[in-house]
């Protein structure tokens, strides 16, 4: 049965949500104070981290590889339907280390990943550089560090993705109001009743709420807490020669701690990315940004200054705990929430789209959600 959805919030998640329920006949409405996709959807570097949902146990595992399932389906699928190709493409992902607490680290996740059967394969530096000489200068001291493959790993360009699924929902049928401001929940009686922008009144049979950091604000309308913490990720963008970019576009994803480098077939190279909790400023900073291009540059000559061409940053929506709120919340029938991704939004945004409209439809999700219950942090309203 068809049902009316409004759903809050422009960005990946709630456009990948759109797109889902729309696929499936519902009558959507996306609303966003901005254009549709422009935040940390935009900013971010479309990477897919290797999953095995063979061996998955905890839900969150599930969720990450039912989202990586489903990224190659949608891209084959949003390409013949839009025409639009994401860029996806399974690339791999090189995880290096060259301190003793990176190294520390990169054993721990080799463990997991034997663990969970997901193909790995150690590099000596001999084998790093005869396969991946771009990186030749990584590692100055050859009697330190280390460096593992990981075949299971794949990539996407986030914007084009994000036009493939605008255009999608636009040709479902999707009713699209960006640059809404000042929006205005209205609840009574355990219901959402109506979302009031600056130009319209909106009613809905059920109400997605899926504003990443600006959840929080939304929900304090009819008091509901719902703590959320905006962390800022600010990235760096290369350009490479031509000789260069022939070179890296087939290179894998690079990672050492938390940074990283993403190759694009363009001849961009994405570096990113700082993790800063600043409130909701979302400016570059020149000492961040020295900081993080110091490091993707001790990593390749090919990556020098020269070849610079800007910074930028974007708010992910951080959670106390780590883990998305997902599901519907107490004391209000028709409400769902779908944020606090945190790092992981672009890559779970797809299964994340699929176990919402399970729930928008009252069917039983295939990931047990109740880790992400948006209730887990204690009764939802709030009490005079």
């Amino acid at each position: 049965m068809s049902q009316q959805i409004v759903i809050l919030g422009g960005g990946i998640i709630g456009l990948s949500i759109s797109y889902e329920l729309s696929s499936r006949g519902h009558q959507v409405t996306l609303i966003d104070a901005n254009d549709f996709a422009s935040q940390a959807s935009w900013a971010g570097a479309g990477m897919l981290p290797p999953s095995n949902r063979e061996t998955a146990v905890h839900p969150y595992e599930h969720l990450e590889a039912l989202s990586n399932q489903v990224h190659r389906e949608w891209a084959k699928r949003l390409l013949r339907e839009t025409e639009i190709d994401n860029g996806y493409r399974q690339c791999g992902s090189l995880y290096l280390a060259r301190s003793a607490g990176e190294t520390a680290s990169l054993i721990g996740a080799i463990h997991e990943w034997e663990d969970r059967q997901i193909e790995n394969e150690p590099l000596d530096h001999n084998s790093l550089q005869q396969r991946f000489p771009m990186l030749a200068g990584a590692f100055a001291n050859k009697s330190t560090g280390k460096a593992v493959f990981v075949p299971n790993a794949a990539q996407f360009h986030n914007p084009h993705h994000a036009q493939a699924l605008l255009a999608a929902c636009e040709k479902n049928g999707v009713r699209l109001l960006p640059n809404r401001q000042d929006t205005q929940v209205h609840a009574a009686n355990q219901q959402i009743e109506s979302v009031l922008t600056d130009q319209e009144t909106i009613h809905g049979d059920q109400f997605v709420f899926a504003a990443g950091p600006w959840t929080e604000g939304l929900l304090n309308q009819f008091n509901v807490d719902l703590p959320m913490q905006p962390v800022r990720g600010q990235l760096a963008l290369y350009r490479l020669n031509e000789n260069a970019a022939t070179a890296w576009s087939e290179a894998p994803l690079i990672n050492e701690g938390s940074r990283y480098l993403v190759p694009r077939s363009s001849g961009h190279v994405l570096a990113g990315a700082t993790i800063e909790e600043v409130g909701f400023d979302c400016q570059t900073t020149p000492a961040e940004v020295v900081d993080l291009r110091a490091w993707a540059e001790s990593l390749s000559n090919e990556l020098g200054p020269e070849h610079f061409v800007k910074a930028w940053a974007g708010l992910r929506p951080g959670t106390y705990d780590g883990f998305p709120y997902l599901g519907r919340l107490a004391d209000f029938d028709n409400a769902i929430i779908a944020t606090g991704h945190f790092k992981a939004g672009l890559q779970t945004s797809t299964g994340t789209a699929k176990v919402i409209a399970d729930l928008a439809e009252d069917k039983t999700p295939e990931i047990d959600l109740t880790p992400f219950s948006p209730n887990r942090v204690g009764p939802a309203s709030k009490h005079d």
